[in-house]
């Protein structure tokens, strides 16, 4: 007995108890696990290991009284060492019965089992997060149907009895149950041989589905295959959607291409227009110049102007002060005219009487003659009167010629001076024309010094905004350049994604 009791306290924890639950001893095995001395838990309660709520229920109360009844109790525990130290223990608490039968004390005899019972926990943890996030199915190892979870019978749209002992082909298309590769597939399994891929499966509706999913055969202890566990994620839409994005990388690789070529095009117009502007600039430049010209030679040819419009307006007003003179001088000369007719007409009188005193002159004369002596003082006299008749006739002729040639004079500069008028009223208005003309001239002129001033500014524009399309072409070329460097980049990489996408096993 005391052999037995030896190799027990080498290999097992053991404790021993009164009937009350105080403890008596312990050995080294248990102190470890629960990390105390035998001084710190002699004499006191078995509680000290377990949960308070679990010490104060009806549960533990009768626990002990089975034990005290002589009852064995087995199971795994779960206890608390030192600073709360939580350990899991599989023991044996073990009622000593004396002679008489009545139990004395309680030994307990344990295994520190809490590697494994983490471990456990961390397999069951590990398994149901599998069950929460995939699709789980058991099969027997010829095909049918033990269990699925709730993501794998969503994803068939089955419920389990409709599963449950069914063959695995009912998931499989019609043309690949009879095929030698599908019985090839379960052979493997059979073997042990894990099975992995992308599989194609029909859903109750018949519609296809695809799964990412392993085939595990599990193995029982003499490493014989009892039973095969799939592990399934429904990646349809991953697979539609890799199909597309296959698609995609397709045309994007088309595009791609046709944009390398455009960008090609566009590089060699964005050369094109670069050399076009630079001569375009050129040429710009030499136009400002000659503006310029122009606009000096508008500056003066308006100053030109000005002076004509001044001497223009001069001479109006010196054809209009003429045509008064003249107006003026014609008037007087008409008056003089006929002052002249009126001396004509005095004239003619005096002739007139001059030819009368004649006329009594040579009758004074005759009678004189008659009067013999006596008569000669008045002969002398009437001879004189006859003398100045002749005289007076004489003059008066070389008057009425005077007077003749005024008046043919004064006719004659009447008509001139009134072909003067006539002249100078067309020299005033070819003169108010010439000013006008010559105000309208400066009008448009000073529009053309303006419009030539705004071409010399715009001409000095473009030569500027020339410069400024020379440099964006310049720019433009190293964009084109750029984005034909980038779209064969992008071509590459939609190659590449293409080659990443098909890994997929589409």
């Amino acid at each position: 007995m005391h052999a037995v009791m030896a190799a027990i306290n080498k290999s097992q924890a053991v404790i021993e108890f009164e009937m009350d639950g105080t403890i008596l001893n312990a050995n080294e095995n248990f102190l470890a696990v629960v990390g105390y001395s035998l001084e710190e838990i002699a004499g006191r309660h078995h509680s000290m290991f377990v949960e308070d709520s679990y010490a104060r229920s009806v549960e533990y109360r009768e626990f002990w009284a089975n034990l005290n009844r002589g009852l064995y109790q087995a199971a795994e525990y779960k206890r608390f060492g030192k600073a709360g130290k939580e350990v899991w223990i599989q023991a044996s608490y073990n009622p000593v019965i004396d002679k008489g039968g009545n139990p004395i004390k309680v030994v307990k005899c344990a295994t520190d089992i809490t590697a494994q019972k983490l471990a456990s926990a961390d397999d069951s943890g590990q398994l149901a997060a599998i069950h929460k996030s995939q699709a789980v199915i058991s099969f027997e190892m010829n095909g049918n149907v033990l269990d699925a979870n709730e993501n794998f019978l969503k994803t068939v749209g089955y419920s389990l009895e409709e599963v449950k002992g069914r063959h695995h082909s009912m998931f499989v298309d019609p043309s690949e149950r009879q095929s030698d590769a599908y019985k090839q597939f379960w052979v493997r399994l059979n073997r042990g041989e894990y099975d992995a891929a992308q599989y194609k499966r029909i859903d109750k509706n018949g519609k296809d589905i695809w799964i990412q999913a392993s085939y595990n055969p599990i193995f029982d202890l003499n490493g014989k295959p009892v039973k095969v566990v799939k592990f399934a994620t429904d990646v349809t839409q991953l697979r539609l959607t890799m199909f597309e994005i296959v698609q995609h990388s397709q045309s994007l690789a088309s595009s791609s291409r046709d944009l390398s070529s455009i960008s090609e095009q566009m590089a060699t117009n964005a050369e094109v227009t670069a050399t076009q502007a630079s001569l375009v600039s050129v040429a710009s430049d030499e136009v400002s110049k000659n503006v310029s010209v122009v606009a000096a030679g508008s500056e003066e040819m308006m100053a030109s102007i000005r002076e004509i419009s001044k001497s223009a307006n001069e001479s109006a007003r010196v054809a209009k002060s003429a045509v008064t003179v003249a107006e003026s001088t014609n008037r007087t000369i008409a008056k003089l005219g006929e002052s002249s007719i009126e001396i004509g007409k005095v004239i003619k009188v005096i002739t007139s009487i001059a030819q009368q005193t004649n006329l009594l002159a040579l009758n004074a004369t005759i009678e004189a003659a008659r009067a013999g002596e006596a008569g000669k003082g008045f002969a002398v006299v009437a001879n004189e009167v006859k003398e100045l008749a002749k005289e007076t006739a004489k003059a008066t002729e070389e008057i009425g010629q005077k007077i003749e040639a005024i008046q043919a004079d004064t006719n004659g500069a009447i008509s001139a001076i009134a072909e003067i008028s006539g002249i100078i009223n067309q020299i005033n208005d070819i003169s108010n024309t010439i000013a006008c003309a010559v105000e309208e001239q400066t009008a448009t002129t000073n529009e053309i010094g303006r419009n030539v001033s705004e071409a010399a500014r715009g001409a000095g524009g473009i030569a500027t905004n020339i410069s400024g399309v020379a440099t964006a072409a310049q720019s433009t070329t190293r964009g084109a350049l750029d984005t034909q460097q980038s779209a064969k980049t992008l071509s590459e990489m939609a190659e590449q994604l293409g080659n990443l996408v098909a890994q997929f096993n589409l």
